[in-house]
């Protein structure tokens, strides 16, 4: 197993450095994948997803792996797999019992995107399946986030910055939560915190902080970092 996660890092490595020998790297993936690793079939399939690693980007190839490292048991895949289902999507049909039931089995073993998956569906509901209940999703998120999904911190600092869920509105462990999903990079969590300078919650208003937020945000990619630097670009700092 250690020899099939090396070769992970050093794909990833080449990957983003755009080293033209990834082929030495992504070969031995393919090897372990064939072989029967469930990580090396999860791992393969984002490298078919994503077109990284020296392979071209092939989707019926991507789909093929993460179905082969879900039926081995893998909780990543796993919980893909189980989304697809929810929503009927990439040649699946939908069948929300079978995702849930996916979904609860990842996570007995704590598997922090399935039970942040859980709290979502209890965060918007599911017509016909799922009734809307914050103070469960809130329950998820925490769990998650306890171990350590930045996503579910993310929603964690919302409800407390909405005082949503049956916790009172708090700026301070919003913020905190937030910061915890900035700590893993998390470009939602950085676009948020920028909120809260623009708007003074919990802290001074400080539109420089907000706009130095958002452009670090916005970096990492999110979009609604790029439209909240847009409707301020004309507005002078305080």
């Amino acid at each position: 197993m250690k020899r099939f996660l090396i070769a992970w890092f050093l794909a990833l490595s080449i990957a983003a450095s755009g080293i033209a020998r990834a082929g030495d790297s992504v070969d031995l993936i393919i090897n372990a994948a064939e072989s029967g690793d469930d990580e090396s079939q999860y791992f393969l399939a984002k490298l078919y997803e994503t077109g990284a690693g020296d392979l071209e980007k092939d989707n019926a190839k991507a789909a093929y792996w993460l179905k082969k490292a879900s039926d081995a048991g893998n909780l990543d895949a796993r919980c893909e797999v189980a989304v697809r289902y929810l929503h009927g999507i990439d040649g699946y049909p939908i069948d929300k019992a079978k995702a849930f039931a996916m979904l609860q089995e990842n996570a007995k073993q704590n598997h922090p995107a399935s039970l942040r998956e859980i709290g979502r569906l209890f965060d918007a509901g599911m017509a016909g399946f799922i009734t809307q209940d914050e103070r469960k999703a809130f329950n998820w998120f925490m769990r998650a986030a306890e171990v350590d999904d930045s996503l579910a911190a993310v929603f964690l600092g919302y409800y407390y910055e909405m005082g949503k869920g049956g916790v009172k509105q708090d700026y301070a462990k919003a913020l905190t939560w937030y910061q915890k999903g900035v700590s893993q990079l998390d470009s939602t969590a950085m676009n948020n915190i920028g909120v809260m300078y623009y708007h003074g919650k919990g802290v001074a208003r400080d539109i420089k902080e907000a706009r130095r937020w958002w452009q670090i945000a916005a970096k990492f990619g999110s979009k609604d970092a790029e439209r909240n630097l847009e409707i301020i670009q004309d507005t002078k700092e305080e």
